[in-house]
């Protein structure tokens, strides 16, 4: 495997849960600004499903063949990721979102 494929097999992971994160405040803030607050929870919950499927998939695949080190550690920060992903959507969907 190349160095430039592993290492955005080794970093997929984290990047949706950046994606993620980035999507989900800069939707809720522009949501807020502009008056369309009842839309932040159903598009959270949407951002959220989207980023989870893809965290979960780059764990699926690196756990295929986590014989090799560049796997196993994609699968571990896959699911850090997916940890991640899903407890930074609990506030956006529990708690009000333009208060």
């Amino acid at each position: 495997m190349s160095f430039a494929r592993a290492g955005l097999l080794m970093s997929a992971g984290v990047l949706c849960w950046a994606l993620h994160f980035a999507a989900i405040y800069g939707f809720a803030g522009v949501a807020c600004a502009r008056g369309y607050a009842q839309a932040v929870p159903w598009a959270v919950l949407a951002i959220t499903v989207v980023a989870s499927v893809g965290a979960a998939a780059v764990m699926r695949v690196s756990l295929r063949r986590r014989e090799s080190f560049e796997h196993w550690l994609a699968a571990a920060l896959a699911g850090a990721a997916l940890i991640a992903i899903l407890w930074e959507a609990l506030p956006a969907l529990l708690v009000p979102a333009c208060a």
